[in-house]
């Protein structure tokens, strides 16, 4: 009786550990299966954060190159470029020698005051784009549009800046040495010309002033717009009655004769 009941204690014993045995099995595959499910979510969840930031990082560099576009100098100096066209339609307010400071609050200031390191504008306006257009080696290549007065009647007048001299205490005007060429073909005449002048780059007024080269005392006066170094105006003048007769409108080119420099 005695070896009976432990024999039936000693089964149910290892019923009971079978029982355990498989209880925490299946704890350990619901555990496995659990575990395998919230990894797939989580990688799931995960890849769709990454697009998302994919997404908003490709957003933000668009927006970047939106705004560096909006804030890109050509862009800003075409802008201002415009606007001093307007302003030379419908004029600034302030007199001939003035300087206009600009922005929300005009202010005329005189224009021997620019560029002169000193700050006269309450923005200080003044004392910006105070780069000289016309340095030493500078081109300027000149495609007349009305000619009532030049005795050779040129289709193309061109700039050549040979020297700049700067004073320190006198900065904002550039005296400056030029070569004036001419290129001219006509029914009576053709040929080419380098007449030497002198002259000044004036900061104030953003205009270049070059001194009658002929005995026929025409005068040449060259406007920028403050803003782009590579393009001005140019008006022909009668020395003594600065009567208009002749308009150009030049822009920046290489030299040709560095051109063929360099093919020697």
């Amino acid at each position: 009786m005695k070896k009976f009941l432990f024999i039936l204690f000693n089964y149910f014993l290892f019923l009971f550990y079978k029982f355990i045995f498989r209880l925490v099995a299946a704890f350990m595959a619901v555990a496995l299966f659990v575990a395998a499910t919230v990894a797939d979510d989580s990688s799931a969840e995960f890849e769709k954060l990454d697009d998302r930031l994919d997404h908003l990082t490709a957003r933000v560099h668009d927006l970047v190159a939106k705004i560096d576009a909006r804030i890109d100098a050509d862009r800003i100096k075409k802008a201002h470029s415009l606007e001093q066209r307007v302003v030379r339609l419908e004029g600034d307010g302030c007199g001939k020698r003035e300087f206009q400071c600009g922005s929300d609050d005009p202010q005329c200031v005189g224009a021997l005051f620019v560029c002169d390191g000193i700050k006269d504008c309450r923005n200080g306006h003044d004392e910006e784009n105070c780069d000289l257009p016309t340095s030493a080696g500078s081109y300027f290549e000149g495609h007349v549009i009305t000619d009532t007065c030049t005795k050779r009647r040129p289709d193309v007048i061109s700039i050549e800046i040979t020297s700049v001299r700067r004073d320190a205490y006198f900065s904002t005007v550039a005296y400056v040495r030029a070569l004036i060429h001419i290129s001219y073909d006509s029914e009576l005449q053709a040929g080419e010309v380098a007449l030497p002048t002198v002259g000044f780059y004036s900061f104030g007024g953003s205009k270049l002033v070059l001194a009658p080269p002929e005995d026929d005392r025409l005068g040449l006066v060259c406007d920028f717009d403050g803003y782009d170094t590579d393009k001005c105006q140019g008006t022909i003048v009668h020395e003594g009655s600065l009567e208009p007769c002749a308009t150009v409108l030049f822009t920046r080119r290489a030299n040709p004769d560095d051109a063929n420099d360099d093919k020697h």
